[in-house]
């Protein structure tokens, strides 16, 4: 069976409640909403300290990283909006010339990449609960018949051994008999050394 008919492991970003498996950064307050918030403004301010010196503002790439992995695609796009927005906003309240093309173009510029770097960061988020997801599946106890070896799924559904263990890997099986089993079944039409 391919990996196609297999259950979508939930992807969605973590919420409270964290396995002890999950990385640092969804656990505890790094993956609160207000705190996410509250790191925001503090590299605001700091970046607004840095509007000086005209280079890239790596400060940020750390904020909308944390908010890509902990929360949806399009919240953490919204966090690169706002805060590649800002050395402009710090420009036009506290400027009185214009606002340069060049500066709107920058501006741009890390918008791109913040919203670049949310995406590849959403998408390694993603990759990663799947697989603790897979592993915690396969490390797991599984509840298991002691007489037909069918196995209980997450549904409370009990299904052959063959069809849980298709459904949860990449695994296929093919079917044979082996000697003590031919000897049970079919002890009459069995010989030693029969395949």
């Amino acid at each position: 069976m391919s990996s196609s008919h297999m259950n979508p492991p939930d992807t969605s970003p973590p919420m409270a409640g964290n396995p002890s498996d999950a990385p640092v950064f969804e656990r505890g307050l790094w993956g609160r909403g207000w705190f996410m918030l509250l790191l925001c403004l503090v590299f605001i301010a700091f970046d607004w300290e840095l509007v000086p010196f005209s280079i890239f503002p790596l400060v940020f790439i750390f904020p909308v990283m944390l908010v890509a992995w902990n929360r949806p695609l399009w919240l953490s796009a919204s966090c690169a909006v706002v805060l590649s927005s800002t050395r402009i906003l710090h420009q036009w309240v506290f400027s009185p010339n214009p606002v340069p093309v060049g500066d709107i173009a920058d501006t741009l510029i890390c918008l791109f990449v913040l919203v670049l770097v949310a995406a590849m960061t959403t998408l390694l988020a993603r990759q990663s609960r799947q697989l603790r997801q897979r592993v915690r599946a396969l490390e797991g106890m599984l509840p298991i018949c002691s007489f037909c070896k069918s196995i209980r799924n997450d549904r409370e559904e009990w299904v052959r051994l063959e069809e849980y263990i298709a459904g949860h890997t990449e695994a296929t099986f093919s079917h044979g008999l082996c000697p003590e089993c031919a000897r049970k079944q079919y002890g009459d039409f069995y010989r030693p050394g029969m395949k």
